[in-house]
C-alpha cells in the first residue's frame, strides 16, 4: 500500500490538536494497515492529549485482539476500549476534566480486498472508486443530523452554525455508539481520512479534482494548502491511502 499525509494547525487555532497515524500491524505472516485521523476538543492541552491517547490506544487494542474476532467488531471495541482509556485520563491527578476527541480509523485488510471503518464524531472517510467520490460516514454534528433529515444540504452544512457543534465524541460520554462500515476495495480505488477542518471549507468534488490533478507526493499538501488559503480556522489532517499500489514508503507516526 502507499500513502501520503499532512496537518497543519491551521491559521487561528494557536496549537495543533489532531492526531493522526499510518501503521502496518504484521499479523500472521502478513499486514494490516491502520490509518487514523483524530481531532482533540476540550481546551487546555485537553484536545491534544485526548486524540493522541485515542490513536495509541486503539493502535495497542488492535494490534493484541485483531486475531481473535471478526474485524469489523475488533475494531468497534478497539474504539470503545479509546473511549474508556480517554475518560480514565480525564479523572486521574493529572487530567483534564471534559476532554474528547473525533475519530474515524481505516483498517485494511491484509490482502487490500476489504476496508472497515470505524468512527465517531465530524471527522471522514470518502473513498473514490469508478470515477467517484462518495463520503462513506455520516457527521456527528448538528449540522450532520440536519443533512440526514433532509433539511439541509451538504453545501449548507459546510456554512451551517451547527457545523462544529457535535453530538458524539470518545471521551464525552460513558456509553458511545460507534459507526462501523465495510467497503470491498476495487483496484485503483482511493480512500481519504481527514478532520474537519478540511472538510468544512473544501467540498468533496473540490477533493476528488485535487486527486486528479496532483500525484501521490503532492496531493495532500495541497488539500491542507487550499483549507488554510480559504481562512485555516481550524486544525486540518489528511491522510491519502492507495490500498492496493505497491508498497512505497514505511509506516509513520504523526
Amino acid at each position: 500500500m502507499e500513502w501520503r499525509a499532512e496537518t497543519s494547525r491551521g491559521l487561528v487555532r494557536p496549537k495543533n490538536e489532531d492526531s493522526w497515524s499510518v501503521v502496518s500491524l504484521p499479523v500472521g505472516g502478513r499486514h494490516l494497515w491502520l490509518a487514523m485521523v483524530a481531532d482533540g476538543i476540550g481546551g487546555h492541552d485537553g484536545g491534544e492529549v485526548a486524540s493522541a491517547l485515542a490513536v495509541d490506544s486503539i493502535k495497542q487494542y488492535i494490534s493484541e485482539y485483531f486475531s481473535s474476532g471478526n474485524p469489523g467488531q475488533v475494531l468497534k471495541q478497539a474504539i470503545l476500549y479509546g473511549n474508556g482509556k480517554i475518560r480514565e485520563s480525564a479523572i486521574g491527578d493529572k487530567g483534564i476534566p471534559g476532554m474528547g476527541t473525533t475519530l474515524t480509523c481505516v483498517m485494511i485488510s491484509c490482502d487490500m480486498s476489504r476496508a472497515f471503518i470505524g468512527h465517531v464524531g465530524d471527522s471522514r472517510a470518502y473513498i473514490v472508486s469508478n470515477g467517484k467520490i462518495r463520503r462513506v460516514t455520516d457527521d456527528h454534528s448538528v449540522s450532520g443530523e440536519l443533512v440526514r433529515n433532509g433539511t439541509i444540504s451538504e453545501e449548507d452544512a459546510m456554512r451551517h452554525p451547527g457545523r462544529n457543534v457535535l453530538t458524539m465524541a470518545l471521551g464525552t460520554q460513558e456509553i458511545v455508539d460507534v459507526d462501523i462500515y465495510e467497503e470491498k476495495l476495487n483496484p485503483d480505488d482511493i480512500l481519504v481520512v481527514c478532520t474537519d477542518g478540511l472538510t468544512s471549507l473544501v467540498s468533496p468534488d473540490e477533493i476528488y479534482h485535487m486527486l486528479l490533478t496532483y500525484g501521490r507526493d503532492l496531493v495532500a499538501r495541497k488539500l491542507v494548502d487550499l483549507a488554510n488559503a480559504r481562512g485555516g480556522y481550524d486544525n486540518v489532517t489528511v491522510i491519502v491511502l492507495w490500498p492496493q499500489a505497491a508498497p512505497g514508503l514505511d509506516a509513520l507516526r504523526g
